[in-house]
């Protein structure tokens, strides 16, 4: 086996991305279930390698302010309960006990997820590269496909930025956002969402802080800023009205602009943070158009692999593809089908 990567492991969206662990959704029971599965394998691998510092289970809370907010974090709540995860509404003295540095509007409802959690994606990814190469695999790095090789409607493999091929008896593309113009080398349409339109969705904007030693335990999702820890013992920071409109065309002024109101965000939310922005990056979510994975067979030889909540569900997406092209069928995949 041979794994393609333009930089190394982790070094993209996997590594630059927000990483929330969860399943945080009722809407739709089907895809829950999935979820709710995904993080089952998560829970299995981590205890795999010993309980790694990349993989922390340390418990989610969110709150709403206007009566509109309070009314739908009640019914996802409650919807969430129904389908037997793990939610509840907690009051401002349970919340100081979770979370002690941060600071709550009084007249807010607080809910509490004490089985999600985040990955440090970048370390993830590199820990489970190691192991695929012990057990292996072949780490290409410092390239990138750049099309796919076809012959009489059978994928034969790929070929890199440097004009080299390389023959495979299946080809998985697992190319993220990247994956649309890949796939279109061998005439093959993926509906993502183009990163490139004016106001799409698919990218954001990922602050990350200087050390911030105490000030949260885990995962924090007010009405203006999501943040968790960073590797670094820093914060990662996001917010999704400030992702409105992080297209191709974003400038550095922006970029920099966007650092300084997440970290005024957080010491509001923090009072007496001092730490400062060490970096903002921009991150490009593979989105498919109706917002479910993109997985299986297209032609022969070929098999894609493309989703977002890439971390919640990679390893579980990556057992049950194993599983298919050895020949077992993973029901589970049924309803995300790329040709759906």
């Amino acid at each position: 086996m041979t794994v393609v990567e333009e930089r190394r492991p982790g070094a993209g969206t996997s590594g630059t991305s927000y990483a929330w662990l969860n399943a945080n959704d009722p809407a739709d029971p089907v895809y829950h279930r999935f979820r709710t599965a995904a993080l089952r394998t998560w829970r299995d691998l981590a205890a795999g390698f010993g309980g790694p510092s990349w993989y922390r289970l340390a418990g989610n809370t969110a709150w709403a302010v206007t009566a509109d907010e309070k009314a739908r974090l009640a019914a996802r709540v409650d919807g969430l309960d129904r389908l037997g995860y793990a939610a509840r509404l907690i009051g401002p003295d349970q919340l100081r006990e979770l979370e002690p540095a941060v600071r709550v509007p009084d007249d807010a409802l607080i809910a509490h997820y004490p089985d999600e959690g985040y990955v440090h994606g970048g370390m993830a990814a590199q820990a489970l590269a190691l192991r695929a190469q012990e057990s292996g695999a072949r780490i290409l790095t410092g390239h990138r496909a750049v099309a796919l090789n076809v012959d009489g409607g059978r994928a034969t493999g790929a070929r890199l930025d440097d004009g080299r091929d390389l023959d495979a008896d299946l080809v998985i593309c697992a190319a993220g956002p990247h994956a649309p113009a890949l796939l279109a080398t061998a005439g093959i349409t993926l509906p993502l969402v183009d990163p490139s339109a004016p106001g799409s969705a698919a990218p954001c904007l990922v602050a990350r802080t200087t050390s911030a030693p105490g000030a949260l335990n885990g995962l924090v999702h007010s009405p203006e800023l999501s943040v968790r820890p960073a590797e670094n013992g820093g914060l990662v920071l996001e917010a999704d009205d400030i992702d409105a409109g992080v297209d191709d065309s974003v400038t550095a002024e922006r970029i920099e602009a966007v650092g300084t109101e997440l970290l005024a965000r957080a010491r509001a939310l923090i009072p007496g943070l001092t730490a400062q922005v060490a970096e903002v990056r921009r991150c490009v979510r593979p989105l498919p158009a109706d917002g479910y994975p993109l997985v299986g067979p297209q032609i022969p030889g070929l098999y894609t692999v493309v989703t977002h909540s890439g971390i919640t569900l990679g390893p579980h997406l990556a057992e049950l593809v194993a599983a298919e092209i050895h020949g077992r069928p993973a029901e589970a995949l049924g309803p995300y089908r790329p040709g759906r």
